[in-house]
Parts: C-alpha cells; sequence; structure tokens
C-alpha cells in the first residue's frame, strides 16, 4: 500500500528510516527484493536471488529488528499475526522475543495463537511468554474455547438459509455431537448431508433433516478420527492421493503431486477437483495448493498404517528423486525429498542406499546453511553422518569430509556444542592430510574460544601455526617482542600508505590459512598474555607486507597501530598512520567484515591521541551496528564498552543521552543472549545510574544480584582481566566525582598495576588521569606516606604531558588541572602559580567541551581556595561546579 504511495509523505519518511538504518547495500534486499524496489522507486529493477546467504543467526534477527523498527511509525503502527505458536521453533520463538523486547521498536505488536493444552510449563513458548512478561512488555491473554450453542445455531442457520428458531432443534444436536469445535461442526454438517440425514427438499423447497436419526448417531468426539472416517469411504486412488499430499506438507503443487504417484490411473486433476469440492484442500492465487485445516492433513495421513509409515516416507521421496531432474534439485523441492527419505533410515537399506541418502542431506544441509536455516542445516547434516558406514573414511572419503566440515560449521553457530564436541574428534583423528583438518582446527579453536577455554584455544592455535610454518615461542618475552617490532618498523619505514595498499593480493592458501589462524590466536591471547599477543599482530603484518594483502590485514594494520600507543613502543605518528591505513584498506580489500575490527582500534586507542575524542562517538556506533549486523558479538561488546568509556568519562555529552544509548543496546545484547558479555557493560551502566541520581539499582534489575556480590565474584573469577579493569575503573572514576578519594585509593590500590603499560585505549587514558588526582590528593593528606603518592602523581602527569604533546585537545586541560594540584601539594609559595592553574584548567576544559572535566576543575579549585580560607572564591567555584555538572546531567 505503501510502495503505490510512493509521492506520500508517509512513503518518503519510511524510505528515509529504511536508508538510516540499511543503506543501499545489504543482504536483506536479496531475501525482500520489493524492499530495493520500492526504496529505489523503479519496478524495472532485476530482482535479486531470493537468499541471504549464509548469515549467523544474530545477523538475521538483527536485520528483522532493524526492519520492523524502520517501517513502524504512529502512522504506520503494524500488528503480525502468527498461528499455530506451539508448534514453532526455538529460532522462531527468539527472534518473537527479540522482536516485542528490542527497546528501538515502537508501535509495534504480535498477536499469536496456540493451543493451550499443547502448552505446558515445559514448553518453550511458555517460557518466552514469561520472559516477556517480566521484561515489561505489555501481555494480554484471550482464551478462546469452543464456540456456544448459539453460535452453533447462528452457523446452522446461516448454512441452510433459515430461521434461528426453527434451526434450534439441530443446531443443539450438533453442537452436542462437536463440542463445539468449529472445524467439526462443519465437517459434521459436510458428513449429515452426504449420509442423507440433512438434504435440499424440492418439494417444500427447504433444507429438511432426520433429527432422531441424527441423534442416535455415533460419532467420534475427535474431529480428526471423524475425517478420517469421511476419507476411508472415498475411493481407493482419491485416498492415495490424500496420503501423499499429507507427506507433502501443508502446501504442494499438482506438479510434484503427480511425481508421487506410482499408480498410472491416478489423474491429478480429478483427485484436486474432489479434494475442493470436499472441502479438504484450497487452491491458492499462485496455482499451488494447501490444506483446509492442519486437522484435515492429520486425518489424511492416519490413512496410512502406522506400521506402513516409514516404508511410506521413503518410496515417496525416491520417486520424487527419480522423477525430477537436477536442476530441480534446490530449496523447498529438496528438502521435501530428504525430509521423506529420512524417515524411511531404520528400513534395511543397502550401502548404495545409505550413502546415496547421506549425499542427499549434506546437499539439504549446506542448502539450508546458505539461506541461513542453521538448526535445520544441524539436523540434516547430523543424519548424514549418522548414515555414514564405519569405514566411510576408507571408503567415501570426500563425502565423509566435506559432512563433518559442513556440520562442525553448523554445530557451532546453531550452539550445538555437544554435537560439536563430539563431531569435531572424527575429522582430527581419520583426515589424511593436515590441509584437511585446517578447517576442524578453525572451528575447534573458536568454539573453545567461546567456552571460555582460552588457553586450550591458544594452545591449538599455536600448534597448528607450527605446522603451517609460523613457529612462535608461547614463553617469548620483552626482548623478542621489541626485534619483531623492530623488524616490522623497518619494513614500513620509507613505505607510504598508498605504497602498502598497491600490495598485491595474497592468494596463496597455505600464506591464507596462517593468517588466519593469526588472526584467531589474536583474540584468545589478548587476555592471557600481552606479550605473545603483541608479537602475533607483528607476524601478521610482516606476512602481509611479504606476501600480499588479505581482508584480514586491514584488522592487523589497525592493531599494529594501537599496538603503537604502547610506552614500551610508543610512536604517535606512525600509530595514526597505519590506523589511517587500515580504514583505507576496508574498501580497497573489500574487508567490510573488518570494519568493527578496525574502528575499535583506531576510534577506541588510535584517534584520540590525534583527534578530537568527541569524534570518535558516532564511529564508534556505528562500528558496533556494522558488528551487530555481522553477527559479530564479540565486537558489538568491545565497541560498546568503549563507548560506554569515551561517552561517561572522556566527551562531557549529556549522561542521559549516554545512559539512554547503554540501556538501549545492553538490552540488545541480553536478548541475544550475551549474558557474560553484558557483564562487562554493566559497571559502566551502574556508574551512569548513580551519576544521574537514580534509585534503580542495576545489578538487582538485570542480574539478581547486589553490587558487592557480583564485584567480589568477578574479583574471584579466574581470568576476565579486562571486566575486572573496567569494574575498578568505573568504582574509581565514580568516588573520584563523588569526592570520596579514599574509596578511589582504595581501588587503586587493588589494581595498581593494572593501570601501567598496555594499547592506550581511552580507559587506559582516563585511568592515568584518575590516578594523578588520586595521588597528588593523598600526598597532601597522608604525610607519611607522601613521597609514594606523590610519585604516583608525577608519573601520571608526565604520562599526559607527552600526550599533551600530540592531542592538546584532549589533554591539555588534564595536564594543567594536574599541574594545579601538583602545585598545590607543593605549598604556599607556588599558590598563586597553582590558582592561575586551575583557571586555566577550567576555561580550556569549557573551550573543549569537557563539561564534566570542567566541573572536576572547578570543585577541586574550590577545595584550594578553601585550604587558603579563601571562602568567596572556594564558593563561587563550586557553584560553577554545580552549573556544570547540572548541565552533564549529573
Amino acid at each position: 500500500m505503501i510502495a503505490e504511495s510512493n509521492t506520500s509523505d508517509t512513503s518518503k519518511s519510511m524510505k528515509k528510516r529504511l536508508r538510516d538504518a540499511f543503506g543501499y547495500e545489504n543482504g536483506l534486499y536479496e531475501a525482500i527484493p520489493h524492499l530495493l524496489v520500492f526504496l529505489q522507486g523503479d519496478t524495472s529493477i532485476a530482482h535479486p536471488s531470493p537468499t541471504m546467504g549464509s548469515k549467523k543467526p544474530n545477523q538475521i534477527e538483527f536485520m528483522l529488528c532493524r526492519l520492523i523498527g524502520a517501517i513502524t511509525s504512529d502512522e504506520i503502527p503494524v500488528i503480525i499475526y502468527l498461528d499455530d505458536l506451539q508448534w514453532a521453533d526455538q529460532a522462531t520463538l527468539d527472534l518473537i522475543g527479540m522482536l516485542m523486547l528490542d527497546p528501538s521498536i515502537t508501535y509495534f505488536g504480535i498477536l499469536g495463537c496456540y493451543r493451550d493444552n499443547e502448552v505446558d510449563k515445559r514448553h518453550p513458548l511458555f517460557g518466552l511468554l514469561e520472559a516477556i512478561r517480566l521484561n515489561g512488555a505489555p501481555l494480554a491473554s484471550i482464551h478462546v474455547g469452543p464456540i456456544e450453542r448459539e453460535c452453533v445455531n447462528s452457523i446452522v442457520s446461516d448454512t441452510l438459509c433459515l430461521p434461528p428458531s426453527l434451526c434450534l432443534p439441530l443446531s443443539t444436536v450438533v453442537h452436542r455431537k462437536t463440542g463445539g469445535v468449529i472445524l467439526f461442526v462443519i465437517r459434521f454438517l459436510k458428513t449429515l448431508n452426504k449420509e442423507g440425514s440433512l438434504v435440499y427438499c424440492m418439494t417444500s423447497r427447504r433444507w429438511t433433516w432426520d433429527l432422531e436419526k441424527i441423534k442416535s448417531k455415533r460419532v467420534s468426539k475427535d474431529v480428526v478420527i471423524h475425517t478420517t472416517l469421511q476419507m476411508n469411504s472415498l475411493p481407493k486412488l482419491v485416498q492415495t492421493g490424500f496420503m501423499n499430499a499429507a507427506c507433502l506438507g501443508s502446501n504442494f503443487n499438482a506438479s510434484i503431486l503427480g511425481k508421487t504417484i506410482k499408480d498410472e490411473g491416478f489423474d491429478v486433476c480429478s483427485f484436486l477437483k474432489i479434494g475442493k469440492d470436499g472441502g479438504y484442500i484450497e487452491e491458492s492465487e499462485s496455482g499451488s495448493y494447501s490444506w483446509t485445516h492442519d486437522q484435515i492433513q492429520q486425518a489424511a495421513y492416519n490413512l496410512i498404517l502406522p506400521t506402513q509409515r516409514e516404508s511410506f516416507h521413503y518410496h515417496l521421496g525416491r520417486r520424487l528423486l527419480k522423477n525430477s531432474a537436477n536442476c530441480d534439485m534446490n530449496g523447498d523441492f529438496l528438502f521435501m525429498i530428504v525430509e521423506n527419505m529420512n524417515r524411511g533410515t531404520d528400513l534395511k537399506l543397502n550401502r548404495d542406499e545409505m550413502t546415496q541418502l547421506a549425499r542427499l542431506n549434506l546437499q539439504a544441509g549446506n542448502e539450508a546453511m546458505s539461506t541461513s536455516g542453521f538448526h535445520s542445516a544441524a539436523k540434516y547434516l547430523q543424519q548424514g553422518i549418522n548414515l555414514l558406514s564405519k569405514d566411510s573414511w576408507i571408503h567415501e572419503y570426500d563425502l565423509t569430509i566435506q559432512l563433518y566440515d559442513a556440520a562442525l560449521d553448523t554445530y557451532y553457530t546453531a550452539g550445538q556444542f555437544s554435537n560439536f564436541e563430539v563431531a569435531v574428534k572424527q575429522p582430527l583423528t581419520h583426515a589424511i592430510c593436515f590441509e584437511d583438518k585446517l578447517n576442524s582446527y578453525h572451528h575447534l579453536v573458536r568454539f573453545l574460544t567461546a567456552s571460555g577455554r582460552s588457553e586450550e584455544a591458544l594452545e591449538t592455535c599455536l600448534s597448528v601455526l607450527k605446522k603451517l610454518g609460523e613457529e612462535i615461542a608461547p614463553n617469548a618475552d620483552i626482548k623478542s617482542l621489541l626485534a619483531e617490532a623492530s623488524c616490522v618498523k623497518q619494513m614500513i619505514r620509507n613505505s607510504s600508505i598508498d605504497d602498502m595498499l598497491d600490495l598485491p593480493k595474497l592468494k596463496d592458501s597455505h600464506k591464507i590459512a596462517k593468517i588466519s589462524f593469526l588472526s584467531t590466536a589474536i583474540r584468545c591471547s589478548f587476555e592471557m598474555n600481552q606479550v605473545l599477543f603483541a608479537i602475533i599482530i607483528c607476524r601478521m603484518v610482516k606476512l602481509s607486507l611479504q606476501h600480499g594483502l588479505h581482508s584480514i590485514s586491514a584488522d592487523a594494520f589497525s592493531l599494529y597501530g594501537a599496538l603503537l600507543t604502547c610506552p614500551t613502543l610508543s610512536d604517535f605518528d606512525e600509530a595514526y598512520k597505519m590506523g589511517r591505513l587500515a580504514l583505507m584498506a576496508i574498501d580497497r580489500l573489500n574487508a567490510f567484515r573488518m570494519k568493527p575490527n578496525v574502528f575499535l582500534s583506531f576510534y577506541g586507542a588510535i584517534a584520540h591521541c590525534k583527534e578530537p575524542v568527541q569524534a570518535s562517538i558516532p564511529k564508534l556506533l556505528e562500528g558496533y551496528e556494522v558488528a551487530f549486523a555481522l553477527g559479530d558479538m564479540e565486537r558489538v561488546t568491545g565497541i560498546l564498552q568503549l563507548y560506554a568509556a569515551v561517552a561517561v568519562w572522556g566527551c562531557g555529552d549529556k549522561l542521559t543521552k549516554a545512559e539512554e544509548i547503554i540501556r538501549i543496546h545492553f538490552r540488545r545484547m541480553l536478548q541475544h543472549k550475551q549474558d557474560i558479555s553484558c557483564k562487562n557493560i554493566l559497571p559502566h551502566l551502574n556508574q551512569v545510574a548513580k551519576l544521574t541520581g537514580s534509585k534503580e539499582n542495576v545489578y538487582v534489575t538485570f542480574f539478581n544480584t547486589t553490587e558487592d556480590n557480583f564485584f567480589e565474584e568477578e574479583m574471584n573469577r579466574r581470568g576476565a582481566h579486562t571486566r575486572k579493569l573496567i569494574l575498578h575503573t568505573c568504582r574509581m572514576y565514580l568516588a573520584v566525582m563523588c569526592g570520596d578519594m579514599e574509596s578511589a585509593a582504595r581501588e587503586y590500590e587493588r589494581n595498581g598495576a593494572k593501570y601501567q603499560g598496555g594499547i592506550r585505549f581511552f580507559g587506559t587514558t582516563t585511568r592515568v588521569f584518575l590516578a594523578g588526582i588520586v595521588g597528588f590528593y593523598l600526598a597532601r593528606k597522608r604525610r607519611l606516606d607522601e613521597k609514594k603518592w606523590a610519585q604516583v602523581g608525577e608519573i601520571s602527569m608526565d604520562t599526559i604531558k607527552s600526550w599533551t604533546q600530540d592531542s592538546s585537545w584532549n589533554y591539555a586541560h588534564k595536564l594543567l588541572l594536574l599541574e594545579a594540584e601538583c602545585l598545590f601539594l607543593k605549598g604556599e609559595e607556588h599558590e598563586h602559580i597553582a590558582a592561575a592553574k586551575y583557571n586555566e584548567s577550567i576555561a580550556l576544559a569549557k573551550k573543549h567541551k569537557f563539561k564534566n572535566e570542567e566541573g572536576l576543575a572547578s570543585q577541586k579549585a574550590a577545595m584550594f581556595h578553601l585550604e587558603y580560607n579563601r571562602k568567596e572564591e572556594a564558593l563561587s567555584h563550586l557553584k560553577h561546579a554545580k552549573a556544570c555538572y547540572e548541565c552533564w546531567g549529573a
């Protein structure tokens, strides 16, 4: 309707929302070609192939949520009607939950129907409804039972064109016999007509009935049994048609049905006419056929004796396969064949038949994967594996390795980890050559990393790399790192960005395997061994420069740039150059999938060394959206926590705006079952809630625990160093902003070693600055430890001084504040210079739009003046600090 009114304001508004959500290039357009036609306003555009390609479940859910969010508005509310939810699979239920709970979707509702007698507390649908209710989404339940006697009387009256009062005796009997089930009512009336108990009298010109005969008629209370008995009275060939059609599913077409019948006397057209006339099937506008009700299909299926069903399905599938050309073997037709043949796997099939069916399951599994049907793909591939003979690694090697490779990918993507652990052992044990094991090793490392077994994952990676000729010592020291970094520095010293972008593409499959495993090793070494992490980055860059560029090279360049922000290698100019190279390589190498990785490294660790930090905010959100669209939940988490750090600690933007964005995306991650990753974001959300004065306890809201319990549990957890660092920094920041310097000092002392070294992500700069504030304060207050704390402050001040040379916008006001605090410590002889430094820091923070740090500098200046009993100056600064914090939203 909107597309037809293509010039309307509503249409234009929706087009803008869709373009903002998806742009012009997106896999969703492949699945919904008319969407692209609508956007471009040209119906002559050739439709793309209707496939979304193989995408992760999170990708599909994200894109559909974005689509619904873009379509709906106050002018165009959307209601989706879904029937028979008792049969919905877990993937469908998950998607319904996403749509109902996504905070970015408004003016949207789902009307769902299900049979409550088939849904108990153990049913997944019950769990979904409880989750929706607990998350605060409006949910209303309406119980629809059998229709009342009065309604049955109205149906009978309308059907027979007689007054309701005249039909009441008949409708009372019909209601009693059928229980008020509307489908049963209609079928029962047709049965009475066929048997002569309900007939049209030409003499009286009205319908008449034999009420006593109808009363005495024995009728099953089950509409399925009743309909099956009706069908049993039809000719044998018609029954055969019903049985075959029932095995084809809820929808079928005439040509496919014809291929299932082996009896030459069967006429498809005659059968379809009988089915339509009897109210069993109906024809759609497209020419396909469907059952008038699922209970009718079940009644037809019941015509097949239970003992013969396996054989019936298998041979029906064989006939379809035999009567079809190879070009037809795709999509729903392929699935139809395989589904039917799989029902006969318990029959005594010979070796050739089992091998043939295993190949068909492989084909169906790959087809399902290409349309992102991961759970269906897993079912087909598991069936294919089950059909393999014990010696298949000898006699059917190619088929066997293909089945296991596809199955491992599917099991991992679908989250079927128990199946994965069993299956991965087979190719690693039986594959003939190392190259045939690479795919299994790749999935194994992904699985180990996702399972929190990073040590095993890293060990596996290093072992594979050694076999590929890329040996890396697991116990490498800083000396080895400096040697690796020096080698890379020599390689890029005289090369411009254009020179490096013009390098040839990497085509050697052996080298591609190397850079792929190096990239995988990066992810599992970051938390465990920073030196090894850095060496692996250097190896990736060297491989790219020596042998050619790969899409992964863009990630390698950005990581190397981030690495150069470490104190050990500190070269901000070269870091910025490599970051710009990585950004340009995304387009040059068609490395769109690397965009979140590059954005995380560049805008999280490099950009603020040279550019105003406020400019990183929209780029981090862009990277987050791309990562979510790609289903890359690891990058989603990393970018969101960087956004939270920059938005709250760094840019001085409105806290309420930051909280709204963090909360929306935090809830979205929870919906995608990223509970562990959400624990990295929760401390940020908690500190924002406290800064804004909210009484909400976010730890109780989202994880049903207290802040102290959460903190202690995470501190005692093995590994999770990033989360521990985030927790300490959030608590320290909150304490400093609230003036609780003793608590801030405790946080510093509990985790002081973590504040030194490492890649200069924005959180690192915040920790260094906070350490300086705490150090100079405690040096004044704890005279016995003055030297120790003064040294902490001076180290931080010197570090920020070096950073200010490259980015005065981000760090000059911080440096001035630390210098003022240092002079405050030194005493009265530096009093006037200290006062001037405070004022300069306040003015510069205001000029550069760091409202939070303008307030902090004013607060510190007030404490300074109060120390010298200048109460008016102190009060003036406190008022200014209060105004800054209120403007900030604290």
